[in-house]
């Protein structure tokens, strides 16, 4: 029989015993938790998923697609275009000498303003001053021999009128002679004179035959005379005009060593000072004078492109923008196209010409040419991406009656994120943007109309 002291211990282990021993009822709890939650988990979610699959597919099945469109607007009337250049001066020229020397005084420098024949600079030319007064002295010989020549052919005139008169006196003389002879010959015959006297007759008429033939011969020597005389005449004459021309062309070369100004305009540049020696020509070795140029008028040469070229008339005007004038719109005119365009850049070199009274604008500068002109017909302007491309062109997608209709399209130019549309569209019509490669001619379809900026 145990004792109460064992009573108690024996108790006080099989509590602890059972205070380790877990429950079942409790296991069953957390395994019915876990598996509730590894449900909720993993199969409630693809329930849900396969619920709303389950609802877009009911909703797409047989709906008309929505495409975003904007209208089309008509583009700017105008077709502009702007081009770089360069300003040059209406007229400009480099000032060579025209004859050998040395500066004697200059009477402009750089920025001066001249008029046209101002003088600019002095030359000494001493040799052609010599060369002057030479061709002067052998004009005057020349005027002298002149002289001599037709007192020498009026003389051989003089010559010329004796032998005639002597030929028509001895052409009398042997016309007297022969009727006498004739005479005296009957006369012979009849036996009235004496055969002596008959042949006496016939010496005379012999004598003035031979006399007249002598006078003839005598008038063809004076008539040569004459002849050359008129020549010596006409070789001095020749003589005169080319030593007439000798002087002239030296006085044209003395008068060189005035520089004068070819046109009103102002100096650019000034190459010399009085003393150095000056050279005539226009050759690399030769030392330019002054530069001149004249900018009460300027022009600018510009490479129009193709596209734009078409438009180009003469008198048409062009904005020049200058950057050290930006509040200042300069305008020029078109005063001479190319009758050609330029094979290996398409453009057509176009001559603009601006006035330039307060010579704001100097030579050298850069501009901006801005040329503009209205279109034959109006165009229509697009997004970029409402092109579709096609083997036989370009289309647009338009929506007409909640259908889709490809319009054949030209296209004008091209911005990237605009284009301007040439012909196939007349303005308002709605363009599908971005249209897909499945939308096809006349399917129904929910235009939506996005508001394009102006």
């Amino acid at each position: 029989m145990n004792s109460p002291q064992q009573n108690r211990t024996s108790q006080q282990m099989q509590q602890h015993a059972e205070q380790k021993r877990p429950a079942p009822k409790r296991f069953i709890l957390i395994f019915v938790c876990v598996v509730i939650g590894l449900f909720i988990a993993g199969v409630v979610p693809r329930i849900f998923v396969s619920s709303e699959l389950k609802k877009a597919h009911d909703e797409t099945v047989g709906a008309v697609p929505v495409v975003h469109t904007v209208l089309a607007a008509p583009a700017n009337a105008t077709e502009a275009i702007t081009l770089p250049g360069n300003i040059q001066a209406i007229l400009y020229a480099t000032i060579y000498a025209r004859v050998d020397g040395y500066l004697r005084s200059r009477c402009v420098d750089i920025g001066d303003n001249v008029k046209q024949g101002q003088l600019l600079a002095e030359i000494d030319t001493p040799t052609v001053d010599e060369q002057l007064n030479q061709g002067k002295a052998d004009l005057v010989q020349a005027q002298a021999q002149v002289l001599t020549a037709k007192a020498q052919l009026k003389e051989a005139h003089a010559k010329q009128d004796s032998a005639q008169a002597q030929v028509e006196k001895g052409q009398s003389d042997v016309d007297f002679a022969r009727v006498t002879a004739d005479r005296w010959q009957d006369l012979a015959l009849r036996g009235a004179v004496s055969v002596q006297s008959k042949d006496e007759k016939v010496r005379g008429l012999n004598a003035q035959t031979a006399q007249l033939k002598a006078d003839q011969a005598n008038l063809k020597v004076a008539v040569a005379d004459v002849k050359a005389a008129a020549a010596n005449v006409q070789v001095a004459d020749a003589g005169v005009v080319a030593k007439l021309a000798a002087v002239r062309k030296v006085t044209d070369e003395q008068s060189f060593k005035n520089v004068l100004a070819p046109f009103d305009g102002v100096i650019t540049a000034r190459k010399v000072d009085p003393g150095a020696l000056i050279t005539q020509g226009s050759q690399t070795s030769s030392l330019e004078l002054f530069q001149m140029a004249k900018i009460d008028r300027l022009r600018i040469y510009v490479s129009v492109p193709q596209r734009v070229s078409r438009y180009l008339k003469d008198g048409m005007n062009a904005d020049v923008l200058v950057q050290e004038w930006p509040d200042r719109k300069f305008i020029g005119k078109v005063t001479n196209v190319s009758g050609a365009l330029d094979p290996n850049t398409r453009t057509r070199m176009t001559e603009i010409q601006i006035d330039n009274p307060d010579h704001t604008l100097l030579p050298g500068m850069y501009a901006e040419v801005r040329i503009s002109n209205v279109r034959e017909a109006p165009w229509i302007r697009v997004p970029g991406t409402t092109i579709v491309t096609k083997p036989d062109g370009q289309y647009v997608v338009t929506v007409i009656d909640s259908k889709a209709h490809y319009q054949r399209v030209t296209i004008g130019r091209d911005f990237g994120d605009e284009i301007e549309i040439r012909t196939g569209l007349k303005g308002q019509e709605q363009v599908v943007i971005s249209p897909s490669d499945d939308l096809r001619e006349g399917d129904k379809v929910d235009a939506k109309i996005i508001k394009q900026d102006s």
